[in-house]
């Protein structure tokens, strides 16, 4: 490869050492130095024609590669499997290379702007940054490299990625879906039934189920009196989340028995793992969670994601007490070894919270220990209590703060969690997450997230309260056992506010439960005290009232002022109000909080407020729920609200229909 100009460089300081060494020999023999000056002279030329020669060679070498690397250059731009866009801010496409023309003829007129052709792309995010996106355009896909190249223009290297993402898409299809079902209701489906018509109702169900998966191209096998094992693909369940929508639990709950108990059905389904031990797995768990929600439902887990359908259903209240019993005598046993005791409700007590506190404290006070029971902060309910346990020496230092409890947790403590099972909900958070001995008493339907570590579990979903399994756990905790006139009263009150009198969500269990508190002293006059209110708060639900609007038929949506306190309280009664209203078959309340918008939802049972709220991060029970959306406001919450129970009332109708012709087609 020739030198470059350092070669010359260096070259003329060896000939000016040398010229050096010349001068000193001159000084003892001049004609030998002159002599080796003309030879160094004739070096000196001959150097500078070779380095002038060499310099001509180089420049000759770098204008070639230049020249090759700009004709690589333009058959990279142009005949690369890539596209290159470069367009301004304002998504004007200023140049692209002819493979993009190619891919979009649109293109080929400089000046227009890309999302005219691509309006899914998101210009407005690659403004001064780098990354990467994909996007879906007409039948094809596209992987987008993005880089700003100056504070004007942006550059985009484009590949299309279709036939990789249906080769993704046909794996994805034909992925195995592992689902467990099982008859949640068996027992009291069947109960009173002659051999002939128990025989002919499993018939039945065995059938649709049967023809069900044959619809689905999918393996089904019974493996005991109540339970299925299917064995689907991706394709089959992707169809069933988007277009049926679990149909198979309306077909199943039409079949009724003689005791007109329709038959209902969970089911669990699992897609997306890396081994067949993990998929039984998940569907395993989704198939407990849908029965921990009461039932009804489908609980389907993609990739640890859960997504649940159904749960129109309400869930049926058990006849059999042993698990009471059972559950009864388990917390004894786990109140006997611990050496503190903590009782909490959730945020923002009401008196079924509190009311299945204090139950839970008088068990622990029957066996002569201490207990405390956390409150989140003051409210109504908790102030109007603590001025009552004044009157009872043993509860009057009862309430305790967060703070306060911190201090007392210990590794011998236990922690009882009554009227939620959502650790974000609890009353104290971080006491909850220290403890290491903890106890759940829930009646709502089981969330996908749930208080972890714990000794034992009581979620009865088919409970009107967490008041009424409370007192149904006193009954069996000790025959000795005496509540007094406060106890049985705050617990009747838990049972009242959750029931509305008496009127939603009650079963047998519940009016036995309110016997038992009578006979035990509970006083309705002090209950009426309890839920009386001051002409401010009437007038504050006044306010709400007349900030409703109706955007669907039998659905109503109001507002609560910022200016009201106790906000939360206030929207919840609100909602209670709304439904007495003619035609209202659900209400929604919305008010402000610190960090977003609360909501209290209130249904007469037939529309399930448990799945909308849960579409917004919330939860609760099929006919009273809640949610507490951060970062957002009043017009957001409202718009996403009427989206949701628009679907909902849709996809309702839509069953509705599709079972009716399915009874026309089967007569």
């Amino acid at each position: 490869m020739p030198q470059g100009p350092s070669f010359w460089f260096d070259t003329r300081i060896y000939l000016a050492v040398t010229a050096t060494f010349l001068l000193i020999i001159s000084y003892y023999n001049p004609y030998a130095a002159a002599l080796g000056a003309i030879l160094l002279y004739a070096l000196y030329l001959y150097g500078r024609e070779r380095y002038a020669t060499r310099k001509k060679a180089v420049n000759n070498y770098m204008e070639t590669i230049g020249r090759c690397v700009d004709k690589a250059a333009a058959d990279a731009f142009n005949n690369l499997p890539l596209g290159i866009v470069i367009i301004n801010y304002q998504g004007i496409i200023e140049w692209r290379n002819e493979l993009f023309s190619e891919w979009i003829p649109d293109s080929s007129e400089l000046g227009q702007p890309l999302t005219k052709i691509w309006p899914v792309l998101p210009i407005e995010k690659m403004i001064d940054k780098d990354g990467q996106t994909r996007i879906e355009a007409g039948n094809r896909h596209y992987d987008i490299v993005y880089r700003a190249i100056d504070k004007a223009r942006i550059v985009l290297y484009i590949s299309d990625v279709t036939g990789q993402e249906s080769d993704r898409a046909a794996s994805c299809r034909i992925q195995t879906v592992l689902a467990y079902i099982q008859i949640d209701n068996y027992d009291d489906a069947l109960t009173g039934l002659s051999e002939s018509q128990r025989t002919a109702i499993l018939g039945e169900v065995n059938r649709m189920l049967a023809d069900w998966i044959t619809e689905l191209d999918g393996y089904l096998k019974k493996y005991s009196e109540d339970t299925y094992i299917a064995v689907l693909n991706r394709c089959a369940l992707d169809r069933l989340m988007t277009g049926d929508k679990f149909d198979i639990l309306d077909r199943i709950r039409s079949i009724q028995a003689g005791n007109k108990i329709p038959v209902t059905l969970s089911l669990g389904a699992a897609t997306g793992e890396s081994s067949v031990a993990e998929l039984g797995q998940r569907a395993q768990a989704g198939l407990d969670l849908a029965l921990s929600r009461g039932g009804d439902q489908a609980a389907v887990n993609i990739s640890g994601k859960v997504q649940f359908f159904g749960g129109k259903a309400k869930a049926v209240e058990k006849n059999t007490r042993v698990k009471a019993r059972i559950v009864a005598q388990a917390i004894r046993e786990l109140i006997d070894q611990a050496d503190s005791i903590v009782v909490m409700g959730h945020t923002g007590e009401d008196f079924d919270s509190l009311g299945a506190a204090l139950g839970v404290a008088k068990m622990v006070r029957h066996m002569g220990k201490q207990v405390h029971i956390v409150v989140s902060q003051p409210g109504v309910a908790v102030d109007k209590l603590s001025e009552l346990l004044l009157d009872y020496e043993e509860y009057r230092d009862v309430f305790i703060s967060p703070m306060q409890a911190a201090l007392l947790v210990n590794a011998k403590t236990l922690v009882f969690v009554v009227d939620t099972h959502r650790p974000e909900l609890a009353a104290a958070p971080d006491v909850l997450a220290r403890a290491e001995r903890t106890v759940v008493i829930d009646h709502h339907r089981r969330a996908e997230t749930i208080i972890a570590n714990t000794l034992l579990v009581y979620l009865e979903p088919s409970a009107s309260s967490a008041s009424e399994l409370v007192t149904e756990l006193l009954g069996y905790f000790d025959d000795k056992l005496e509540l007094n006139r406060l106890e049985a009263s705050a617990l009747y009150a838990g049972i009242v506010v959750d029931t509305k009198n008496f009127a939603v969500q009650t079963g047998v269990r519940t009016f036995e439960a309110a016997s038992y508190l009578r006979r035990a002293g509970a006083d309705p006059t002090l209950v009426r005290h309890l839920f009386r209110v001051d002409f401010q708060t009437m007038k504050n639900r006044a306010a709400i009232i007349e900030n409703t609007e109706m955007p669907h038929e039998g659905v109503v949506i109001a507002v609560c002022p910022a200016d009201v306190k106790n906000a939360q309280i206030a929207a919840a009664q609100t909602a209670d109000m709304l439904l007495n209203i003619e035609g209202v078959r659900v209400s929604f309340v919305l008010f402000k909080t610190e960090d977003g918008i609360g909501v209290s939802a209130r249904s007469h049972g037939d529309i399930n407020v448990q799945v909308i709220m849960e579409q917004l991060g919330g939860g609760g029970h099929q006919s009273v729920a809640g949610v507490k959306v951060k970062n957002a406001s009043i017009d957001e919450v409202k718009a996403k609200i009427v989206e949701i129970v628009d679907s909902y009332i849709k996809e309702s109708v839509t069953h509705e229909s599709n079972s009716a012709a399915r009874s026309e087609k089967t007569r």
